[in-house]
């Protein structure tokens, strides 16, 4: 019902070694547990009866079409919480493990359990690994839902009794999985957060539907077996709709993503800049802390446009974005501001940081060899290299609060420092406070390219 999303999605750190020593420790547990209540269950599990075989058929019968049913959905379900790097992700199938815990012998839950499982491991996406964990902790939800009955008796129950034990049940059944994938999450990622180790409100909410819809299950299975039909039509339906939910989520997120984002390089753009690069400069403002803010420009772009053509051109854009990603450090706020220009914001740096770190960004943009692939079948070229001359970047810097408190004050004093690097010879660094353009120039907002 409940797997971890936080595993890796390339088959090559599929092998058990790749979870780390702890993480592997934590699944070889969880697999013993599940070998051990599968056997005990098995050896003291009463032999089931003629109608407990038809119950088992029936069970297993709807499990296997709302899986055929609802294939297409969940996989695309899964490809999404795996690319959002989901914590969970519910598997409805607990529908039909749980409703049976509640009325067969675990001698036959146990097949059914398998059955199903291994179906489903078609559109699982995860390492074998997991899938035999998180299987060994479904085996202790219905091993636990069995011991439950065996206590208290909810074959013979009634009433009020019977409505006790089947939430004491579902809960067991929900906990005997999520304490030892949780454990597992603490232990192999060291994030004992609780939205980590248990979940999202939402997910958490779809587990409840889920084991309520299989206590439904159960008691449609006592009173009238062949109804069992219209609870697999409600099944395949809500499990459906959570697949359209996940993507109308997903669209919903792409959306916001895109409106944030520049296309071309991947980069913030200006809006989702000021959203983050504002608040951080607040942040550091209250803590008495500097902020530096870049504003940098490629040298000559309408040249590279002209020389490789546009194509090429958006090339050089995104290898030049990619090397600014490369040289600032973590926390810091990269955009792109517009056209060729980029900007920067270093949350708690000082202006002689600050240049160190702009120097380092002109040098790695001078030094690329990029190959940039011209359209229409022509040759590639690198930069730097035959005869093509190096990319180069112009960068203006200034520092909060020396040079002003608000991001537009600070980005309009660092454009400024821009302009006079670009007036002193472009390939450079400029620090606001020096010699600064003459003011007709800064009016005009006239400078080389």
């Amino acid at each position: 019902m409940i797997t971890s999303a936080k595993s890796a999605a390339s088959p090559r750190t599929w092998a058990l070694w790749s979870f780390g020593l702890p993480g592997v420790l934590a699944i070889l547990a969880i697999d013993v547990a599940g070998a051990a209540a599968t056997v005990a269950g098995l050896l003291f599990s009463p032999g089931p009866s003629r109608r407990d075989w038809a119950l088992f058929a029936l069970f297993t019968g709807c499990a296997l079409v709302h899986v055929a049913l609802t294939r297409l959905a969940e996989e695309r379900r899964r490809g999404r919480r795996l690319q959002r790097g989901a914590v969970e992700f519910v598997d409805q199938s607990s529908i039909w493990f749980c409703g049976a815990a509640l009325v067969l012998p675990v001698t036959l839950v146990v097949p059914l359990v398998v059955v199903v499982r291994a179906v489903r491991y078609r559109i699982a996406r995860r390492p074998p690994a997991l899938w035999i964990a998180s299987s060994a902790t479904v085996l202790l939800s219905v091993h636990g839902v069995g011991l439950v009955r065996h206590l208290f008796g909810v074959d013979d129950a009634t009433g009020i009794r019977t409505a006790l034990v089947l939430v004491l049940a579902i809960a067991v059944y929900f906990m005997a999985q999520a304490v030892p994938i949780a454990v597992y999450r603490g232990v192999r990622f060291r994030d004992w957060r609780l939205v980590t180790l248990l979940g999202t409100p939402g997910d958490n909410w779809l587990i409840v539907h889920t084991l309520l819809l299989a206590a439904a299950a159960a008691v449609i299975a006592v009173v009238a077996p062949a109804c069992l039909v219209g609870v697999l039509a409600v099944a395949v339906r809500e499990t459906l709709n959570v697949g359209k939910i996940a993507a109308l989520e997903a669209e919903r997120e792409q959306l916001t993503v895109d409106a944030l984002t520049d296309s071309l390089t991947t980069l913030p753009n200006r809006r989702g800049f000021e959203l983050v690069a504002g608040t951080a400069l607040e942040v550091d403002r209250s803590g008495g802390h500097p902020t530096s803010v870049l504003m940098l420009d490629i040298d000559h772009f309408k040249d590279w446009n002209t020389r490789l053509g546009h194509f090429g051109g958006d090339q050089v854009l995104r290898a030049v974005a990619e090397r600014l990603r490369a040289c600032v450090r973590r926390g810091d706020i990269v955009s792109r501001w517009g056209g060729e220009e980029l900007a920067v914001v270093l949350p708690g740096t000082t202006a002689r940081e600050a240049v160190d770190i702009a120097e380092r960004i002109r040098v790695a943009v001078r030094e690329l060899d990029t190959e940039i692939s011209t359209p229409a079948g022509g040759r590639s070229v690198r930069l730097g290299r035959g005869g093509l001359p190096p990319c180069t970047i112009s960068i203006g810097v200034a520092v909060a609060p020396d040079h002003g408190v608000t991001l537009a004050d600070l980005q309009d004093v660092a454009d400024q420092a821009l302009r006079a690097a670009k007036w002193a010879g472009r390939d450079r660094v400029e620090l606001a406070g020096r010699p600064r353009l003459p003011t007709q120039n800064r009016l005009a907002r006239t400078e080389p390219a």
